[in-house]
């Protein structure tokens, strides 16, 4: 066999598979073309072994096989994601109007409201440090409660600064510090309210919460509706 020829042949498959897919692997056509090759330049004198040739024609079937076993899981991933974007839109359209719970660090203050900011604690606190800030990251309102069970809780803001002046309406963020003596406990913000707005965004879903908007998949609990 001329190795030079087969070699040749080998160079020019794997270039053609870079230009065409940009991949230095060698490929389903390039394997086949190698074996062709193999066979165009073999020495007529001292023919390639029975044996050794269906061993290469079994080694391109299971190239063969596994291209296709590659395709079909993608094909499968897929339609799994389109199955998951349909279910998650379909049940994202079904949450308007229904009283949910959802995982956030923000309220939304509105004129003439105290605005509930319901915390949640992994353990019983001694001392809770609630701090509330603007938009721009500004503290307007720092509070301190002595005393918090574990599990669910709520703390009532009136709109009011530190000094006393009521600050403007819209979206605050806030921050939870608890602790027991000198451990620190685990909290978690959350709101819970009516879902009045469904978003579909190239990020995913979100859902506003009277003036809140979070992902969906934030969402803890949703109410039952009343018959």
């Amino acid at each position: 066999m001329d190795i030079g020829q087969v070699n040749a042949q080998a160079q020019l498959a794997s270039q053609n598979d870079k230009s065409l897919t940009g991949n230095s692997k060698l490929g389903q056509d390039q394997f086949l073309q190698l074996l062709v090759a193999q066979m165009q330049n073999q020495d007529p004198i001292n023919p390639m072994d029975g044996k050794e040739f269906a061993s290469q024609l079994a080694q391109f079937n299971s190239v063969d096989q596994l291209i296709g076993v590659n395709n079909g899981l993608s094909e499968l991933g897929q339609s799994q994601q389109l199955m998951r974007a349909e279910l998650t839109n379909s049940m994202a359209s079904s949450l308007t109007g229904k009283q949910v719970r959802a995982l956030s660090s923000n309220v939304n203050l509105q004129a003439g409201e105290d605005a509930n900011i319901n915390y949640d604690l992994n353990n019983s606190a001694s001392e809770v440090e609630i701090v509330i800030r603007d938009s721009s990251g500004k503290e307007v309102r720092r509070e301190t409660v002595d005393g918090a069970a574990a599990g669910d809780n709520s703390w009532s803001w009136d709109g009011k600064s530190n000094d006393g002046v009521d600050v403007p309406d819209g979206q605050y963020n806030v921050e939870i510090n608890a602790t027991n003596g000198d451990d620190s406990v685990k909290a978690r913000m959350f709101i819970e309210g009516t879902a009045n707005k469904i978003r579909f965004t190239g990020a995913g879903v979100r859902v506003s919460i009277d003036g809140v908007e979070v992902p969906i998949g934030d969402i803890e609990t949703v109410a039952a509706s009343e018959k």
